[in-house]
């Protein structure tokens, strides 16, 4: 990737002493331009890791924070407020189409949306199959493989992923209502 070159002639020009901080700044700022070029929309306050491929149509919302994602298919990809996302996400937004002339299958794919509400937090490898919505609030455990529609606080985990316990919806409203939200802005 051309970036990847770019900062690496930018940093043999800075010492020895402070070179891999700033080759680390230098590919998060890369990364974040990306997304900002690449994505249909990003809100306010996005903060990304490295190991980013989105799609034009990837929607984020204010204040979530990406550490790692690839996203793959035909479908939109819909991320809410205040979202917190672990290391390699795999995001599937079509399946192959198997129900017609070719085998094993068909050279169109079937869109199928991913959507992720507010105040969601996904796990680190976890992998979200086409037409996935999680709801408000869910905790996705590191390494699940999710599919279908998981309800608001929910907490998921497993391959296929499974419903093992909820967050207690009085305290996260209260929290809600407060504003008490962890966002990405310096403390």
């Amino acid at each position: 990737m051309f970036w990847k070159f770019m900062v690496e002639i930018i940093v043999l020009f800075i010492p020895n002493r402070i070179r891999a901080a700033v080759r680390h700044r230098l590919r998060h700022f890369c990364q974040y331009i990306y997304v900002k070029k690449t994505a249909k929309s990003v809100g306010k306050r996005f903060c990304c890791g490295k190991n980013i491929l989105i799609s034009k149509r990837t929607q984020i919302g204010n204040d979530v924070s990406i550490n790692g994602i690839f996203v793959q298919g035909c479908g939109n990809l819909k991320i809410g407020n205040y979202v917190q996302i672990g290391i390699e996400l795999l995001v599937l937004t079509s399946n192959h189409n198997y129900k017609q002339n070719r085998i094993p299958y068909d050279y169109y794919e079937i869109p199928k949306d991913v959507i992720i509400d507010d105040f969601v937090w996904i796990g680190s490898r976890v992998t979200l199959l086409p037409g996935t919505h999680l709801g408000e609030g869910s905790i996705i455990q590191a390494g699940a493989v999710v599919r279908g529609e998981i309800p608001p606080y929910s907490i998921v985990g497993g391959n296929p992923a499974q419903v093992f316990a909820h967050r207690d919806k009085e305290s996260f409203e209260k929290l809600k209502k407060e504003g008490k939200f962890y966002t990405n802005e310096i403390h």
